[in-house]
């Protein structure tokens, strides 16, 4: 079990964009689907990489150069990044906005941890949550802009590299939703990696690999594309009292609060041949269901699952009570204009479902739940009228709702971190770590098969082991 100074910080960095990109100010209003995020906790994920025999002179002296140098040139496309949220202090005083100017960076910590065993962080088994929170860095909290406004100023984004001695290495990422949703960060740490690599692989010069990025899309950062005709963005800065209201037991105002819980943390592979499995057993209860997919079957499953685990686990919950399911859906293409691919920021509707407990832990839960996500995300998603035909309604609704019964989904197959090789491999393991704190299941791709899917879930250890022990069973069965 790793202990509050199982790491050892190494050195403090700031990393700017080379000089050549440094001079830039780039100022980028939240829009409406970015204001959502102003009061959410950061989003924290770990990237574990094995590599034996791993020096610490060696770390030092030519892993954390390079991976300096090559952030740096990846930091001239995604300034904002380098950059601070300023949020004003009232509406009268403006609106938040991400702000990078002449002499900002990102705060990089290099790192090293001798006491955890690095072959325990990276396995699929039950591990104690508290263990992974050296390996992630903190967001500076606010402090007021120096521009002599009473706005205060947040950075948006923080990352840092442990090394594990003669094991590997990991790096942790800390990003303020607001300035990008999962498929940003993505491209993001996608960038910074093909560039890395070519400084590991080919040993060529910062000018060389900056020629690389050429084959890559810029991120796009026009805000005018984004047309707020409902006037949401106003609605949502008006209610942000909501949602720190909702969140206070997290800190959600707190960027830097690291919750010391007794959770712990586990990964389910689900194959791809389960996948299909469980497609056909939908088909077979309900055989006119029509918007199925592996995405709709993996929540369906899992989430009857959780609920299914509450009794069993030592929590009364009435058959008529609502259970609750959300997710983030990207609507890019389904804007007017549609958006490109590559457009930096947020860019999700939010999809909402319930049912009553007595339903969903019944012999027709696991159908009753494809049927119901499949046609919440087609209601979300069929026109441009319906991405946000509800969008004033989200925050009270959520506010007005038992959070214990609801499971939300992060992450995405199609970021697929397992992908991310630096230049000495693949990833030996994923963790989005800010699960613990927003009570979210994690889906990712997964290491060792295209096809499978890596599911994330953290959860008490009771409730954990009889989680196992249903899902399991479940597996079994198909």
């Amino acid at each position: 079990m790793a202990t509050p100074d199982a790491v050892t910080v190494l050195k403090h960095s700031l990393v700017s964009p080379p000089s050549s990109a440094a001079a830039t100010e780039m100022s980028l209003p939240l829009t409406f689907l970015d204001m959502p995020w102003l009061h959410f906790s950061p989003i924290q994920r770990l990237v574990l990489y094995e590599v034996p025999q791993l020096s610490r002179a060696h770390f030092i002296e030519h892993t954390i150069p390079k991976l300096e140098h090559s952030l740096s040139l990846t930091l001239q496309h995604f300034l904002p990044l380098a950059g601070n949220l300023i949020v004003p202090s009232n509406s009268n005083s403006g609106t938040p906005k991400i702000r990078y100017k002449n002499g900002s960076s990102l705060a990089l910590i290099i790192a090293e941890c001798t006491t955890t065993d690095f072959n325990y962080l990276t396995a699929n088994h039950s591990r104690n949550c508290c263990d992974f929170h050296p390996l992630i860095p903190e967001l500076k909290p606010s402090t007021e802009d120096d521009s002599g406004s009473t706005a205060r100023t947040t950075p948006v984004l923080a990352l840092q590299v442990t090394l594990f001695p003669d094991c590997g290495m990991s790096i942790g990422i800390s990003n303020h939703h607001t300035v990008g949703d999962a498929g940003s960060i993505f491209g993001f740490m996608k960038t910074w990696a093909a560039l890395s690599s070519k400084f590991f692989e080919d040993n060529i010069d910062r000018d060389d690999a900056a020629a690389t990025l050429v084959s890559y899309s810029p991120p796009c950062y026009d805000r005018t594309m984004i047309k707020d005709t409902k006037g949401l963005g106003s609605i949502f800065w008006d209610q942000g009292v909501l949602l720190i209201k909702l969140f206070q037991n997290e800190s959600s105002t707190d960027t830097t609060a690291k919750p010391m819980t007794k959770k712990v943390r586990r990964s389910f592979v689900i194959s791809r041949n389960n996948i299909e499995k469980l497609k056909s057993l939908a088909l077979q209860k309900r055989p006119q269901l029509v918007h199925l997919s592996s995405f709709t079957v993996i929540c369906a499953h899992v989430w009857t699952c959780l609920v299914k685990c509450r009794g069993p686990s030592g929590e009364y919950v009435d058959d008529e009570e609502v259970e609750y399911f959300c997710c983030a859906a990207d609507c890019r293409r389904r804007m007017d204009p549609p958006l490109p691919s590559n457009y930096f920021g947020n860019c999700q509707t939010l999809v909402r479902t319930n049912e009553k407990n007595g339903k969903l832990i019944g012999e027709e839960g696991f159908p009753i739940a494809v049927e119901l996500i499949g046609e919440g995300i087609h209601q979300r998603l069929k026109n441009n009228d319906s991405l946000f035909d509800d969008a004033d309604k989200w925050l009270p609704d959520a506010a007005g709702i038992n959070m214990d019964r609801l499971v939300s989904v992060a992450g995405s197959p199609r970021y697929n971190y397992y992908n991310l090789d630096f230049g000495w491999g693949k990833p030996k393991k994923f963790e989005f770590i800010s699960i613990e704190t927003s009570g979210a299941i994690s889906l990712s791709g997964s290491r060792e098969s295209d096809g499978d899917i890596e599911v994330g879930l953290s959860l008490s250890k009771p409730r954990m082991d009889v989680f196992t022990v249903i899902f399991n069973d479940q597996h079994n069965s198909l």
